[in-house]
């Protein structure tokens, strides 16, 4: 991990992101970091690459707070990516927003990443340590999926109480 403006930078790099208004595809900066203060995690996109900026960040294009988000791969079929190979949505709010990698294994890490940030907030925000979570300190592929459903059950049972 890194420094990063808001707080630890966990995964960044390029995709294709798909614009919210025209529905364009645009090269962005991709960046998953955990604010500072309050750890919530944030996908943040930016025209330029972190080491491109000058002394001042940028504001970001787009900044998406992960609360109650989900993260999965886009269907093969094309009716979410526009049939980008590659391509990854984060559901946030009712709204989908789709981005696409240049290669497969791209596109599973960012899925991985995001749905493990996803489950530890939900686990810390229904009082669980994430850390409790893992047998053995060595998650397996499918961590963040279990602890996700872990987490939403917790906090929809102390929504509940």
């Amino acid at each position: 991990k890194i420094l990063g403006v808001m707080g630890d930078i966990v995964r960044a790099g390029w995709v294709t992101k798909e614009s919210r208004h025209w529905g364009r595809w645009r090269l962005r900066w991709l960046e998953l970091v955990y604010e500072e203060g309050t750890s919530v995690p944030n996908l943040c996109s930016y025209k330029a690459a972190r080491m491109q900026w000058p002394e001042e960040p940028p504001r970001p294009t787009e900044r998406l707070p992960l609360v109650g988000a989900t993260c999965f791969p886009c269907p093969d079929d094309g009716t979410m990516a526009a049939g980008r190979p590659h391509a990854f949505a984060l559901n946030l709010r009712g709204r989908d927003f789709v981005f696409a990698t240049e290669t497969a294994d791209e596109a599973v890490e960012w899925v991985r990443s995001l749905s493990l940030a996803i489950a530890e907030l939900a686990l810390r925000l229904g009082g669980v340590e994430p850390s409790s979570m893992l047998a053995g300190g060595v998650p397996s592929p499918y961590e963040p999926f279990n602890a996700a459903a872990t987490a939403a059950a917790a906090a929809a049972a102390g929504l509940n109480s």
